[in-house]
């Protein structure tokens, strides 16, 4: 009943052609290192019917393009053009997991929420993030997908594997958590009143 009340677009399989069955895996932002791109191209190898989507800009990108145009990425990790801010939801509505297996190279990396666990919530899709302080306590409380370990090509498709292994019905249930904690919660009329109460306690 769930995947009935879902619209779910299919703006990126159009885009590239791909068949209903094929699981489409999204990174989504600045294609730069320490994002765990290169980890999460090795992990798709490892998922059979499934490929990894690159959407973004950044200044690797002419690295990545070279990349994925070659073995063993080329048809399984596929780089599309990043898209206007007010499309992105749709887009990224339009994959099956958003993978986010940033590094933990930095204080700022291990503590980092970034803005792409937020927008995956918005557009209703489940998360394959890295099991660092500042995502792993929100994706575990929202239940809205799996942990990872960002360094690890292996996890990171185990991860992946654990959510497509999962029954239509049971993902639907991911999704309506992503989008319950993004309704509920993680936006920015609920935040307010948050903020506003942490500025008073910082200015007293």
């Amino acid at each position: 009943w769930l995947r009935e009340k879902l619209w779910i677009p299919a703006l990126i399989r159009e885009r590239l052609g791909l068949e209903s069955a094929t699981a489409v895996v999204l990174y989504q932002g600045n294609l730069m290192t320490e994002r765990g791109i290169e980890d999460s191209m090795d992990a798709i190898l490892q998922v059979p019917a499934a490929v990894l989507v690159l959407l973004g800009y950044g200044g690797s990108r002419e690295e990545y393009a070279a990349r994925v145009s070659q073995p063993p990425y080329r048809g399984r990790v596929h780089l599309i053009d990043a898209v206007p801010p007010g499309e992105l939801l749709n887009w990224t509505a339009s994959a099956d997991i958003l993978v986010m297996a940033i590094q933990p190279t930095t204080l700022n990396h291990r503590l980092t929420t970034p803005q792409k666990l937020f927008e995956a919530m918005a557009a209703g899709v489940p998360v394959v993030a890295s099991d660092l302080p500042g995502m792993a306590s929100i994706v575990t409380a929202t239940g809205c997908g799996r942990l990872c370990d960002p360094t690890s090509p292996s996890s990171i498709a185990a991860a992946i594997r654990a959510i497509l292994d999962l029954a239509p019905v049971e993902r639907d249930v991911l999704r309506a958590r992503a989008l319950a904690a993004a309704h509920e919660t993680y936006n920015w009329e609920a935040q307010l009143g948050v903020l506003r109460a942490l500025y008073g306690r910082v200015c007293r």
